[in-house]
């Protein structure tokens, strides 16, 4: 009688540690252990908000065309290194255009690099708002 209540004790223990050792895989599983497992997963993308979308004509101001460079002086090309901007025979221009919604002017300097390929050098753009 001894043996069979060890033996009895010994499942019983077996039982209770299996049962302690499958509680949180229940309570993960929602086995009706009691935990709320409503759980909700959903990806979700949105692009970013349209610009406002702005029909802008070309306009005329001082007699000069928006969407168009002009130079403020003849460019001449005699292969004249420039330190400041980096480049040979650079020159001044500007154009009228739109910014925000805006009428602007913009005004910058162009210059020619070793393979005589126009660039405009990186910070010297300066936009001015017309009223």
């Amino acid at each position: 009688m001894i043996k069979s209540l060890k033996y009895i004790a010994v499942i019983g223990a077996l039982g209770i540690g299996s049962a302690v050792a499958t509680l949180p895989a229940a309570a993960q599983l929602g086995l009706g252990v009691g935990v709320d497992t409503d759980v909700k997963v959903g990806v979700r993308t949105s692009a970013p908000p349209p610009e406002r979308a702005h029909a802008h004509g070309h306009y005329t101001y001082d007699g000069y065309e928006s969407d168009r460079w002009y130079t403020r002086n003849e460019v001449r090309r005699a292969h004249r290194y420039d330190a400041r901007y980096n480049g040979y025979d650079c020159y001044e221009s500007f154009q009228y255009g739109w910014e925000n919604g805006e009428r602007v002017r913009y005004d910058t300097t162009f210059c020619y690099d070793d393979h005589d390929r126009r660039y405009e050098p990186q910070g010297v753009r300066a936009s001015v708002r017309i009223h």
